[in-house]
């Protein structure tokens, strides 16, 4: 059973210290109280989540992360840009996965967000248990949660600023990878698709990202796009 909430000086923390260590250690930033509460709500109810620590300040989250162990951070890209980026390093430094709440879809909150290095997005609007739930124990698998209107949205930007010249040279097999990474699949799914293991398909994806200089798979398909790899998928 987990404890009551503990209040630190604005940092929450929901937590049973005997936890499976199989458990998602969760930390969340934000500066909207309504939106912190109601996180700190779904997450403290799902079965797969060991702990939660909830801060309303960057400070107090720079504080979480250096005091204790998170495997995820939930952060608001309502965050001022610079601050943002430092708290995505912050977190990659100790060790965590960053999932990133979408305030906004509109074309600049889109290049924003495709420009950090997360390992998963999420729209704030029309949250449900559910939608949270997936992605938190998609980004714990090592996946890339993208809500489908920011995928829509991404690859509107990139055909906006479509000017083909070509990338760095990829392999056939890399750039057979980078297709059905562009049209959202998994590495599961792409060693499926390939009939390769799923190992071999990490390492082809891992190569791509290397090759595009890109920090994740979103990004890495936005800029297949817009250097004419790879077409657009049909929405």
């Amino acid at each position: 059973m987990k404890e009551q909430a503990l209040h630190h000086h604005d940092v929450i923390e929901l937590r049973d210290p005997l936890h499976s260590p199989h458990l998602l250690d969760v930390a969340v930033l934000h500066e909207d109280e309504v939106i912190r509460r109601g996180l700190e709500t779904l997450l403290g109810q799902m079965t797969d989540v060991g702990s939660v620590r909830v801060a309303s300040s960057s400070t107090l989250l720079g504080g979480v992360l250096t005091r204790r162990r998170a495997d995820i951070v939930l952060l608001p890209t309502s965050l001022e840009t610079p601050t943002l980026r430092e708290l995505v390093r912050a977190a990659h430094e100790a060790g965590a996965k960053v999932l990133l709440l979408l305030s906004a879809l509109d074309r600049d909150s889109v290049r924003r967000a495709g420009g950090l290095a997360a390992d998963g997005f999420l729209q704030e609007s029309g949250l449900s248990t559910e939608t949270l739930r997936h992605a938190v124990q998609e980004v714990g698998r090592g996946e890339i949660p993208v809500p489908p209107d920011l995928v829509r949205e991404l690859f509107s930007v990139a055909k906006a600023g479509e000017h083909h010249s070509r990338g760095p040279q990829l392999t056939p097999r890399e750039e057979e990878a980078l297709a059905l990474l562009v049209h959202g699949m998994s590495n599961k799914q792409i060693a499926r698709r390939l009939g390769i293991s799923e190992h071999g398909a990490k390492r082809h994806v891992s190569n791509v990202l290397a090759k595009l200089n890109c920090p994740n798979r979103t990004v890495a398909a936005v800029v297949a796009v817009q250097a004419g790899i790879i077409a657009a998928p049909a929405h």
